[in-house]
């Protein structure tokens, strides 16, 4: 029975076939929010801010007698809220119009979060932020330090704040390294491989002037050293265009031809397949 008890007859959902068969032809039921009727909260909202939306159905009789049920779900938007009390910015977070008027009514989105009750939030990523709002009231040195809010997600992290921000500090450092050693083979100042250092090339004729290498990354140092530095950097817009032209290119896993054993699948092939047609060359 539903927690509603005046929510009966054109108002029940997902009622057997026996009281279907009362429904008139073309019949709808009506769409109540799952908030009204007392319906858990799905588990798609809980990591999205939805307020009094959910995902949601309907029944309709069509004039063939046939009974058909449909799955509502709520339009949402991705949306960066800078927040004063997490002293950061929420990047890419999941809301319905639902919320954001809340939030007007609120009067903003710290206090939408703060004085927004369980039952009405239905969210555990607000209930989560909420936790980290209050910790920084009671911590406002460890606020002051404007990491992420979800550094201090979990109650360990809470209890020892300098250890937290050390691992988030360490992850990050560790990141950008892996990051840039993932891409240094599409590096702008990209180097070939000692093999195909040397290309076929036609021999100067006797007695002509030799041009001299300009080595001007020789003249200090310091010089070198930046500049063995920045061909060890690369950029991420490198990667959509590596050149999968380079002999034996596509043996490496980052470009056309992907990497692994030549001619090897998990697909299932036909005796027709060709798979000369997957070359990069």
């Amino acid at each position: 029975m539903p927690k509603n008890l005046s929510l009966f007859g054109a108002y029940l959902q997902g009622i057997s076939k026996r009281l279907q068969r009362s429904y008139k032809k073309t019949q709808i039921t009506r769409i109540i929010p799952p908030k009204a009727f007392g319906g858990t909260p799905s588990a798609g909202s809980q990591m999205a801010l939805w307020g009094g939306d959910d995902y949601n159905t309907y029944t309709r009789k069509r004039w063939s007698g046939a009974y058909t049920r449909k799955r509502l779900t709520p339009t949402q938007y991705r949306k960066d809220f800078q927040s004063d009390a997490l002293n950061t910015t929420v990047y890419n977070l999941r809301v319905t119009g639902s919320a954001l008027y809340s939030m007007d009514d609120s009067g903003g989105f710290d206090d939408y979060i703060l004085r927004t009750p369980p039952e009405e939030l239905r969210s555990a990523t607000g209930e989560k932020m909420r936790e980290v709002m209050y910790f920084y009231m009671r911590n406002p040195e460890v606020k002051s330090w404007g990491l992420p809010w979800k550094v201090f997600l979990r109650k360990r992290n809470r209890k020892d704040p300098a250890y937290a921000r050390y691992a988030h500090e360490a992850k990050k450092e560790a990141s950008g390294r892996a990051t840039a050693a993932q891409h240094a083979n599409f590096s702008p100042y990209y180097l070939p491989t000692h093999a195909l250092l040397h290309p076929a090339r036609q021999e100067f004729v006797e007695g002509s002037v030799q041009p001299r290498l300009n080595l001007w990354w020789r003249e200090g140092p310091a010089l070198e050293a930046a500049f063995r530095r920045r061909l060890g950097e690369a950029k991420s817009f490198e990667r959509a265009h590596a050149d999968h032209r380079e002999p034996m290119g596509f043996r490496y896993g980052q470009t056309m031809g992907g990497g692994g054993r030549n001619n090897t699948t998990p697909r299932l092939r036909t005796k027709q397949h060709h798979y000369r047609a997957l070359r990069p060359f």
